[in-house]
């Protein structure tokens, strides 16, 4: 987990070193439907995300994401409750502008995340997978400095267990991730 951390802040460091030629650094936030695997399971729920990035020419960017998501299930049930507790995520990022303020991009990259999972009756789990990241989207800038967008993403590979080890070695989740932005350009 430290050393995704140090990537992501290098990653980090690198957007805001980039030359004066560049679109320019932004801010953004993403809301969406986090559908969760377990590797038993997929459900859907809420979620979001922060995104630091920089477009540094006209068809490549970067880009780094800190977020989590709600829970499944229901609390007292005998429902299984899977959670993004949080995950951190490093994009590159091709793009290109097809119409006037119309930008279609890819994102391709590495994310950790941290899940967690509980039935009623046993102790909650925890698990930190690290992996590929993927996706694609495409944003409108509606001012100067404002965009915004909507994408589909997806972090990690679908965990490999069935549902009576699940009860007792949690391996972790995937998420799929279908979620609208907003980002604000620092320039």
């Amino acid at each position: 987990m430290k050393k995704s951390f140090l990537a992501a802040a290098g990653c980090l460091s690198m957007l805001c070193a980039m030359p004066a030629w560049a679109d320019g650094p932004y801010v953004g936030v993403g809301v969406g439907a986090f559908n969760i695997g377990t590797g038993v399971t997929k459900k859907t729920v809420t979620g979001g995300y922060l995104q630091l990035g920089h477009d540094f020419s006209d068809h490549v960017g970067a880009e780094v994401r800190f977020g989590s998501s709600g829970q499944t299930g229901e609390e007292f049930t005998t429902q299984a409750r899977a959670k993004v507790d949080y995950f951190a995520a490093a994009f590159i990022k091709p793009k290109y502008d097809f119409a006037p303020g119309w930008t279609a991009y890819g994102l391709l990259g590495l994310a950790t995340v941290k899940g967690s999972y509980a039935e009623l009756a046993l102790p909650k789990q925890t698990k930190t997978r690290t992996g590929y990241a993927y996706g694609a989207g495409v944003k409108y800038r509606i001012a100067d400095q404002f965009t915004i967008g909507a994408e589909i993403s997806h972090m990690l590979s679908k965990p490999k267990t069935d549902a009576v080890n699940i009860r007792t070695n949690f391996k972790g989740l995937e998420a799929s991730i279908f979620s609208i932005n907003a980002q604000y350009y620092l320039y």
